[in-house]
């Protein structure tokens, strides 16, 4: 049964679209990604049995020296315990790694990685992350996905709570950055694993669709206001799973990576076959009592999906995983 689109409006603000929207616009498909250089080890398995009388609280016995995507040389512990990686949850998860606390927004932690984080504690992070926050948690190892993540001028102050590794210099690149994670903690073999179990669940859902995708016209919408709303482009987060990575055909009207369109165009959709709007906690309503929205093929079809902002807006292993599995539900019903 197909899934029609239903929201309830919710008061909360959510911080994502913020954060997310200012960290790079363009994405890799799992098939053109090249495998990334792994982080520089300088000294392999540097450190001895006990800390220096010189060595502060916070610096591991046993670590490797290691330089991260922004140049700094980095004492990486050998086997981190308690890592702080806000917003590499879901990595960290097809790694097979709990952090000890998890990014939220406003409190909310990422909804679909709960049947695993459920018991981690979730960061506040309503100004960012804050080395305060941060340090009582007592982490032996704080990550970065990019500078882009950090607050500006704050590295030193996050380096005095425990070693802090800015993981790369392309934040959109999930899969080179999951080699990368793996690589930073010791795990390159369950990074090849959750590509791998990525890679498999892509082919079954091509499989599934068969020509469909290329047959089909779909758009990533997120209601704004109402005179507005944007649009997923083949290069930003639900948006290169859609179009890249499954196929599905772009409408003309499709411009950019994620902009702003004035609720007019909502005519240039009139043949789009498929519309999935962002839902979730925050998130505007789409404008069904717009004259326009009425007419809509996909409307007037019963083919408009709600898209959960917590995976659609996210770019990962376990995210696109999610993706691929609402598609197959609403386009094949």
């Amino acid at each position: 049964m197909k899934k029609r689109i239903r929201f309830t409006p919710f008061p909360a603000f959510l911080l994502l679209l913020a954060l997310l929207a200012a960290c790079g616009s363009t994405g890799n498909d799992s098939s053109s990604a090249s495998s990334p250089a792994a982080p520089s080890v300088t000294e392999p398995a540097a450190g001895t049995s006990e800390a220096s009388a010189s060595q502060s609280a916070w610096e591991p016995a046993d670590y490797r020296l290691m330089t991260d995507a922004a140049g700094h040389e980095v004492k990486v512990p050998a086997h981190p315990q308690r890592i702080v990686a806000p917003f590499l949850e879901d990595p960290l998860t097809a790694l097979g790694i709990k952090p000890v606390a998890q990014w939220g927004a406003s409190g909310v932690p990422q909804q679909y990685l709960q049947d695993k984080l459920a018991d981690v504690p979730v960061l506040k992070m309503d100004d960012g992350l804050k080395p305060e926050e941060t340090l009582s948690y007592s982490p032996d190892l704080i990550v970065f996905l990019s500078s882009a993540y950090m607050p500006e001028g704050s590295y030193e102050q996050f380096a005095k709570v425990a070693p802090t590794f800015v993981l790369s210099d392309n934040g959109a690149d999930w899969r080179g950055n999951l080699q990368k994670l793996g690589a930073l903690l010791n795990q390159e073999a369950a990074a090849q694993q959750a590509l791998a179990q990525y890679d498999s669940k892509l082919k079954e859902a091509k499989d599934k669709l068969g020509d469909l995708p290329s047959a089909k016209t779909a758009v990533l919408l997120q209601a704004a206001d109402d005179k507005s709303f944007k649009l997923f482009g083949p290069n930003f987060y639900g948006g290169v799973t859609l179009y890249q990575a499954l196929g599905f055909q772009q409408p003309p009207v499709l411009v950019g990576n994620y902009e702003t369109y004035a609720i007019e165009k909502l005519a240039d959709l009139q043949d789009v076959d498929y519309i999935f709007v962002i839902s979730g906690p925050g998130r505007v309503a789409p404008p069904a009592d717009n004259p326009l929205w009425k007419t809509l093929k996909a409307v007037k079809a019963g083919q408009v999906f709600e898209a959960d902002s917590g995976y659609w807006f996210n770019l990962n292993s376990i995210a696109s995983g999610r993706i691929m599995d609402d598609v197959l539900r609403d386009v094949q019903a």
